[in-house]
């Protein structure tokens, strides 16, 4: 009967409201969006002329490395849609390293 007492006190006083969150809480995606992407997948920032970024996943049909500067016209043609390119370009800032990067006119 003691040991109900005990629990039932202990019970009482637990706060819930300031519990931490759970150990596998969701990442927060808004730091990195290619955080975002599946397996099988490959993150693709498009850049355009003034550094606005467009994001997006898509389907991995080319093993390329996510290094800037490091391009190939294979990857360029799989990854970049015209008048974008891979080419080594003036970095915008910010650019994730996740991401096989593309940059426009």
């Amino acid at each position: 009967m003691r040991w109900l007492i005990c629990v039932a006190l202990l019970t009482a006083c637990s706060d819930d409201s300031k519990s931490a969150a759970p150990i596998d809480a969701a990442i927060d995606s808004s730091v990195d969006p290619c955080l975002t992407c599946a397996l099988g997948q490959i993150c693709v920032a498009s850049y355009d002329g003034t550094c606005g970024p467009s994001v997006k996943c898509v389907a991995k049909t080319v093993d390329c490395p996510l290094a800037r500067g490091a391009c190939s016209a294979e990857c360029q043609t799989a990854y970049c849609s015209p008048p974008y390119q891979c080419m080594n370009r003036p970095p915008c800032g910010g650019e994730s390293a996740k991401a096989f990067t593309c940059y426009g006119p």
